[in-house]
């Protein structure tokens, strides 16, 4: 063992080949079970993702490869169209060129691409490892890092963002910039030189922050410039020069502002991280799982699963920051957003994987080197420090499945929209299907997980919350043609005022085009640029003619309607929404005046309902069959309401409010207005699919 990690350099590589080995076999063992059970996992034989964000990555691949990359993307926000970016996303770029040589699958790659680029980071990881303690420290932090549940999580099978690398290049930074700092030869500057580059492909990794990624490269160039390089006149001075050259490219590829922007983003950022809203939209963090604050428990749980040594590792950070303080610096990017895991947002809990192996393999080789003089002790010793520390994410991350966030069946109604839809329509489903929904339908959507604004989402839940289906309909045709640039016009003509505005367009689209026209005239409207008399306004809410609009409700708008609903029904005025009450049940029986699950029970002559054996009265049950709607109500005090879609054995207990939405209207209850709603597919509990229609300025 002492050889292992003192003398033959070849041992050491045989070392690090067997933590690759652990690391991928831990990444994609998930496969088994994804074939095992491919109704959860496998569309058409092939895998799905992990992540939502992913599609958005795989689609630009599949435009790259199929020469379909333009300059605007007009299947994403519509009708405001972004541009597509330009370069474009390097991990887009890395699965193209795979296709190209190897002919596999978009899907395939797109679920296997992760696990290898997620081995990466052991380079980082092993460098600095060696660097403070040694080989022994670089093959103990090496294993620990690579195996820390979270950034396994976030590096496995079928997680196709940039997350799988957004630790190395961070890690390879503060690496290289630690070399320049510490290096006195010339050869400090090729290590400079390094971190420069790892930056600049950073950047273009890390697309959707480059201003993040910029401050998370160059900290740690700043340590190295404030506390270690200390250069000749003339030697900084030729540095200098190159320095700003290559600050001068940065700035004509990025813009001048980009120093700006860099603040900026990072304020904008930690205010979205923070969940304080800064307009009059509320801020969308909290309504995201991965923004969520973790716990202690959970800090433990996702990395380490071990209370030992997380302990240890904690033990051992504060020992190598004691005894190496100028050194540990470099690991002050990694620690500051550790704690922002804390405080802020568990999505930053990847980073917490150097961390927790820097603290372990530091005292690991602190402890080696104490009890040097004790071999057969110490053989043994670290042998069982090693397994220990290493088993428990191991042993976690193996048992545990990490399924696709989209089913398959939900897929199935993607693909089933692409082939009954016209090509240029849009599909208004919520903003975590826009990027699988463009990937397998090719159709626009008017959210995603980019675009997701505070905004555009309380506008994405409006037509799904409201009990009004003319308004729904209307609201959707107008928002395609309009968008946030259109809606823009309409807050000025109330000279800003977002909540009268809003109640105005309300009123309007909910009255129709004939009676619309004698409410504008009495507001007096202000005239905005070429909407200056009540029939040009009456074309602005209902155009003659706009991208053909198509409703996609699904089993996910169940499990998240304590949030599409809150933004829905969002009031400007009182900076808040509603949270409804609405809980699904399955495989549900009507028999002898009963509704039955392993579940539930609930009786229909009583209005009592029991759930998991706790009683629970309700106010009002409504059955819903394929040629009638039976409802009964009862004199509990109750805000309860059962309601029982008995073809598809689909049932939900809600509020009066999500009762009586559109949502439920038509996903439950399969009531349309056919004057502004008719079915194209409905499969319920799965997904629905309506061909939106509206009215239409004469």
């Amino acid at each position: 063992m002492e050889k292992l990690f003192t003398y033959s350099k070849w041992k050491e590589i045989l070392g690090i080949c067997l933590i690759i080995i652990i690391g991928l076999v831990v990444r994609v063992e998930d496969l088994k079970d994804w074939k095992a059970q491919p109704q959860k996992a496998m569309y058409k034989g092939e895998p799905l993702l992990t992540t939502f964000d992913g599609y958005y990555y795989l689609t630009l691949s599949r435009d790259l490869a199929t020469g379909h990359y333009g300059k605007i993307d007009y299947r994403r926000a519509v009708p405001d169209y972004p541009k597509m970016p330009s370069p474009p996303p390097l991990l887009s770029i890395f699965a193209s060129i795979i296709h190209k040589i190897t002919g596999a699958s978009f899907n395939w790659i797109g679920a296997l691409l992760p696990a290898f680029l997620g081995l990466l980071l052991i380079i980082p990881l092993y460098s600095m490892g060696r660097f403070y303690g040694g080989p022994l420290m670089a093959f103990v932090s090496s294993l620990v890092g690579i195996l820390s549940f979270y950034y396994v999580y976030r590096s496995s099978l079928g997680w196709f963002d940039t997350d799988c690398m957004n630790v190395t290049w961070a890690l390879g930074a503060s690496y290289l910039f630690l070399k320049f700092g510490i290096e006195k030869s010339y050869k400090r500057y090729l290590y400079c030189l390094g971190g420069f580059i790892i930056w600049i492909l950073f950047m273009w990794w890390w697309d959707q922050t480059p201003y993040v990624a910029t401050a998370l490269s160059l900290l740690p160039f700043l340590i190295s410039i404030i506390f270690f390089y200390r250069p000749n006149k003339k030697e900084g001075l030729l540095f200098l020069s190159a320095l700003l050259c290559l600050f001068g490219i940065v700035l004509f590829w990025k813009g001048f502002d980009f120093p700006i922007k860099v603040i900026e983003n990072v304020f904008s950022q930690y205010k979205y991280i923070s969940k304080k809203a800064s307009t009059d939209f509320p801020n969308l963090g909290i309504t995201i799982s991965e923004q969520a604050r973790a716990s202690f428990k959970e800090l433990i749980l996702k990395t380490t699963d071990s209370t030992v040594v997380f302990l240890i590792s904690i033990v051992g950070l504060v020992l190598l920051f004691i005894k190496r303080p100028k050194d540990s610096l470099f690991l002050s990017v990694p620690v500051a957003l550790s704690i922002l895991s804390y405080f802020f947002a568990k999505r930053f809990l990847i980073f917490m994987s150097p961390i927790t192996a820097m603290g372990v393999g530091y005292l690991t080789s602190y402890i080696w080197d104490k009890l040097l003089n004790y071999k057969t002790i110490l053989r043994f010793l670290i042998i069982l420090l090693v397994i220990g520390f290493a088993l428990p994410s191991f042993i976690k991350g193996m048992n545990k499945t990490f399924w696709p966030k989209e089913p398959p069946h939900l897929i199935d109604g993607m693909v089933y929209a692409k082939e009954h839809t016209p090509k240029d329509a849009v599909i208004w489903a919520w903003w975590d299907h826009g990027y699988p929904l463009i990937y397998f339908s090719n159709r626009g959507t008017i959210n995603d997980g980019s675009a997701h604004s505070p905004e555009r989402s309380v506008y994405n839940g409006v037509p799904l919350a409201t009990s009004n289906q003319r308004f729904a309909a209307n609201f959707m045709r107008f928002y395609v043609s309009q968008g946030l640039r259109g809606l823009s016009k309409l807050y000025e003509a109330f000279n800003g005022d977002k909540a009268r505005a809003q109640k105005f367009m309300k009123q309007v689209l909910s009255a129709g085009p004939e009676d619309a026209e004698s409410i504008i005239t009495k507001t007096n409207l202000k005239p905005v640029g070429k909407y200056n008399t009540p029939k040009k306004w009456i074309k602005y809410f209902f155009p003659e003619k706009t991208r053909p609009v198509y409703l996609f409700l699904d089993w996910r708008l169940t499990v998240t309607a304590y949030w599409w609903f809150w933004l829905g029904s969002w009031d400007i005025e009182k900076h808040n929404g509603i949270h409804p009450i609405y809980a699904t049940f399955y495989n549900l029986q009507l028999k002898d005046n009963l509704i039955k699950s392993p579940e539930i029970i609930v009786d229909i002559n009583s209005g009592i309902m029991l759930v998991n054996n706790k009683k629970i009265l309700l106010k009002e049950i409504l059955i819903v069959r394929k040629d009638k709607i039976s409802k009964k109500v009862f004199k509990h005090s109750s805000k309860f309401n059962f309601e029982l879609l008995e073809p598809a054995k689909f049932g939900a207990i809600t509020d009066s409010l999500i009762g009586e939405s559109i949502f439920n209207k038509l996903f439950l209850r399969h009531k349309p207005n056919p004057n502004y709603f008719k079915p194209v597919k409905l499969f319920s509990p799965s997904y629905q699919i309506w061909e939106v229609i509206g009215d239409r300025a004469k």
